[in-house]
């Protein structure tokens, strides 16, 4: 191989890479960034945060406002309501499951029963809005192997990240952190980054929704103590001195609470209230940021906040957001159990049996499955009823499908007749002798009033809306549909009787 030199012209050796591949390269450290790490402990990046000086401890201030507990019940509950969920045995692509795997996930189930993984799905549907959730795995020895015996969610101001993004144990001192130890915690975390792996906190972009909305309801409740109650004005006489009106004004005062007074004569009092859209004003500053809100935690407003505004396609939109934002918390929780799950599998399992697998059982779409049935039976698909029955779980004996005739109607004796018939030709000859006079008669009376509406029409304009209301008519008044009706149901019967005689030889 001839020798290849790079640009400070120095040989190129192929044989050993020139970097180490099993190494991290770019680092904090490698890159200079100052980030300002106190003992190797990655301060909050959080902008938030890091803006108003303050730590994550505030967010669970923020919970006492209405709004914000709201929208963090609401979106949690779309995912806990779904309890239809279970662990399967792990298995191998095209391969049958190990008896060591059915084990391991029967003995996983066993220890969850016993744990209310209720609780533990809401501290898990908690990391969307602090970021992340801490849970500590606890173990029990029970039968020769470790149980799973809880599952606890501790408080994560008590976890950091180190400069090399491991979460760490906060001690009593800085000097005290401990890295996490294999096998005892599990974290759920919320849109992770390098950079930021504390996760994206929903609650830090509420701060100062929050504050203002705070500020606006004390100004508001001022407001309202100050210019809700009606005033009570007085007009004292022309010549009553200052120790009168200050009488006066007493007297006023004690009528707030008793609503009696006793003033001089010549005086005049009446009640004067404010007016005015002052209230609605601030009543539409507190909703700007109920809206802000829920649109942080919820990513739409209009399930958070049904004021009868907005059209049906954007209330259907913002169904489909909050949708979208509950199959990601879904996916969150699954992606936990799991983890717990490998967890488990790593403690209790020899190498290669494969770890339990959580998933959610959901319901079959029947207004999707409808929605394609309809489109194939457009493009001329027919379904038989072992269809039906297959992919909407009904009996066959629950219903019939439109256009089967399983039984010829035994009124038609024209059917009858062509069962018993040597000569299927001379009874079609015969039905259509019968029907042609009736098929007449009812085109005649047709071409009849058609006439009759050209001839009195005054203008085109009134013979178009004489003739639409003539021809759409109910089909049940007109003769011609009727007699078309049993043509039809004739030849459907005269072509199910042929096919049997042909079947049957």
């Amino acid at each position: 191989m001839p020798t290849i030199y790079d640009h400070k012209g120095d040989p190129i050796n192929f044989e050993a890479p020139a970097v180490d591949l099993t190494t991290e390269f770019a680092t904090r450290v490698a890159a200079g960034a100052d980030f300002g790490s106190f003992l190797g402990i990655l301060p909050d990046p959080d902008p938030v945060l890091r803006q108003r000086g303050e730590y994550s401890s505030v967010l669970e201030d923020l919970t006492a406002d209405d709004q914000v507990c709201m929208a963090m019940q609401n979106r949690k509950l779309r995912v806990l309501n779904k309890q239809d969920y279970d662990f399967s045995p792990g298995q191998a692509k095209g391969k049958d499951v190990s008896a060591q795997a059915a084990q391991l996930c029967d003995d996983l189930v066993a220890d969850l029963e016993a744990i209310p993984l209720r609780d533990v799905f809401s501290s898990m549907l908690d990391a969307p809005f602090f970021g992340l959730t801490v849970l500590e795995l606890i173990w029990e020895p029970r039968g020769g192997k470790l149980r799973l015996a809880d599952i606890v969610a501790k408080p994560r101001t008590w976890f950091a990240f180190d400069d090399r993004n491991k979460p760490v144990f906060c001690g009593n001192t800085l000097a005290d952190d401990i890295p996490l130890p294999t096998g005892k915690f599990v974290l759920v975390r919320h849109f992770p980054t390098f950079e930021n792996p504390y996760g994206l906190r929903l609650l830090s972009r509420c701060l100062w929704p929050v504050a203002f909305k705070r500020g606006g309801i004390e100004f508001l409740t001022r407001f309202c103590e100050k210019f809700g109650m009606p005033w009570v004005l007085a007009k004292a006489p022309r010549n009553a001195t200052r120790a009168d009106r200050m009488s006066m004004a007493s007297d006023l005062a004690a009528m707030v609470q008793d609503a009696v007074a006793v003033l001089p004569g010549g005086a005049e009092v009446d009640l004067a209230s404010a007016s005015g859209k002052a209230g609605d004003l601030h009543e539409g500053y507190l909703k700007r940021w109920d809206k802000a809100i829920s649109k942080v935690l919820m990513g739409q407003t209009l399930t958070a906040e049904m004021d009868g505004s907005g059209s049906r396609a954007a209330s259907e939109t913002h169904y489909s957001v909050g949708n979208d934002m509950a199959e990601a918390d879904q996916f969150l929780v699954t992606s936990a159990m799991n983890e717990i799950a490998l967890v488990y599998r790593n403690i209790n399992a020899p190498a290669g049996v494969i770890a339990p697998v959580f998933g959610y059982n959901e319901p079959e779409d029947y207004d999707a499955q409808a929605s394609l049935d309809t489109k194939l039976h457009g493009i001329g698909v027919r379904f038989k009823k072992s269809h039906f029955s297959r992919r909407y779980d009904l009996a066959e004996d629950e219903f019939d499908l439109e256009g089967e005739t399983e039984s010829l109607p035994a009124d038609h004796s024209a059917c009858i007749e062509f069962a018993n018939a040597q000569d299927a030709q001379d009874v079609v000859d015969r039905a259509v002798a019968d029907i042609m006079p009736q098929a007449v008669k009812a085109n005649a009376e047709i071409v009849s009033q058609i006439e009759k509406i050209v001839q009195s029409a005054e203008s085109f304009e009134d013979m178009q809306v004489m003739l639409a209301e003539l021809l759409g008519q109910d089909a049940e008044e007109s003769e011609l549909a009727d007699l078309v009706g049993r043509i039809m149901l004739n030849a459907q019967a005269f072509g199910t009787m042929a096919a049997q005689e042909e079947a049957d030889g």
